[in-house]
């Protein structure tokens, strides 16, 4: 049975800080006179159940049953979560985008909820470890869109995060990528540790620990 960290998501209060973790794996802002929304694709819909009920947690769920776009609804690539427009959210947006460019805020630490959101958004378990998706437009295109070197802001954000919580990670462009995947025992066993239980029908796609 996996010992979950005193400092990890599962006693974390959860925190719209938190949101951080989706804009690493590929979420945008949308803005609507002072308020914003954030919103994800993601491939799966237990991913954009479990992210909804996240967002409600957080009081930003994008409940108004009659409104114009549910809070999950099918995307092109899968399914779309979003949160509600919330002036509360604007502050947040404002932190991530630099005119339409989305850029990591100077200074930014991701938290373990937020690590948690990530990982339902865009985590997996590969043949060598466990993979962190992050968006491919953090990587610069050539030609018809092939993905080079990672080195774009968002990704790079991603990594440099993933060290500070102690999950150095290797950068991965092709095979699966673009995203960080955690190799080692010992670190998969503290992701799995910082993220806290898997949600009901997702323990396929949770960090194994061996």
């Amino acid at each position: 049975m996996t010992q979950f960290s005193l400092f990890g998501a599962a006693v974390a209060e959860p925190s719209l800080d938190d949101l951080d973790g989706i804009l690493l794996a590929g979420g945008h802002w949308v803005r609507s006179g002072p308020r914003a929304r954030l919103s994800v694709v993601v491939a799966d819909r237990w991913r954009a159940d479990s992210l909804a009920a996240e967002f409600a947690l957080r009081g930003i769920a994008d409940d108004k049953g009659g409104g114009d776009e549910p809070a999950v609804s099918p995307a092109e690539s899968g399914f779309a979560a979003r949160t509600a427009f919330r002036a509360e959210l604007l502050p947040h947006a404002d932190r991530w985008t630099r005119g339409a460019n989305l850029v990591p805020p100077a200074g930014l630490v991701l938290t373990p909820g937020g690590l948690r959101l990530w990982a339902l958004a865009a985590g997996r378990p590969d043949d060598v470890g466990y993979l962190l998706a992050t968006s491919p437009a953090g990587y610069a295109r050539i030609g018809g869109g092939t993905p080079t070197a990672p080195d774009g802001p968002v990704h790079l954000a991603g990594g440099a995060q993933l060290s500070r919580l102690g999950l150095a990670a290797v950068s991965i462009a092709y095979r699966g990528g673009p995203g960080w995947r955690v190799t080692s025992a010992k670190r998969i066993r503290r992701l799995a540790e910082l993220l806290g239980a898997a949600p009901d029908g997702a323990e396929a796609a949770w960090p194994a620990v061996r």
